[in-house]
């Protein structure tokens, strides 16, 4: 198995997007934030086999041109089941990490986003049910206390062990 999906899982705010971007351009791979894939006009809940399916074609196509996408998006373990499944199936190695982050961290003003009152009940939510470190990771990546690039070096020199060819 060549090519690689690598998932970047964690609560809303922890930098699945940004540090999966940045990760995706030091790599030479695609970037797929799941989110863009999803239902807007439907909660996430409702639609989630839906954006599943999405994402899997989605990163599939990129892997016909390409060694590796990695994917911005929440997993809970039925996701994890999904996604490890139909990409090894095809012979597409994957990598989950989650991306652990203090709510403090996440809603620090200072990294320049900023959360509704539902959003960060949201995030709170989603470290209580985990999503910052889930069992099945193949990395937890702590986040809390790193500058952007700091962040990114170390995650990509992680990443790095399991997508190397």
């Amino acid at each position: 198995m060549s090519k690689c999906a690598v998932f970047l899982n964690g609560p809303v705010g922890s930098g699945k997007t940004s540090l999966g971007r940045a990760v995706a351009a030091c790599n030479g791979a695609a970037f797929i934030d799941g989110d863009d894939l999803s239902d807007p006009n439907r909660p996430w809940f409702c639609s989630i086999l839906q954006t599943s399916r999405a994402i899997v074609r989605e990163g599939e196509r990129h892997l016909q041109q390409g060694e590796c996408v990695v994917i911005a998006y929440p997993l809970t373990c039925m996701n994890w089941i999904y996604f490890r499944r139909k990409f090894n199936e095809n012979n597409i190695r994957t990598v989950f990490v989650s991306l652990k982050a203090s709510y403090e961290t996440i809603t620090d003003t200072r990294r320049g986003r900023h959360f509704d009152v539902g959003e960060h009940d949201r995030i709170q939510d989603m470290i209580a049910e985990g999503y910052d470190a889930r069992a099945f990771s193949d990395i937890v990546f702590d986040n809390n206390g790193f500058d952007f690039g700091t962040a990114l070096s170390r995650l990509d020199a992680q990443l790095r062990r399991f997508i190397a060819p």
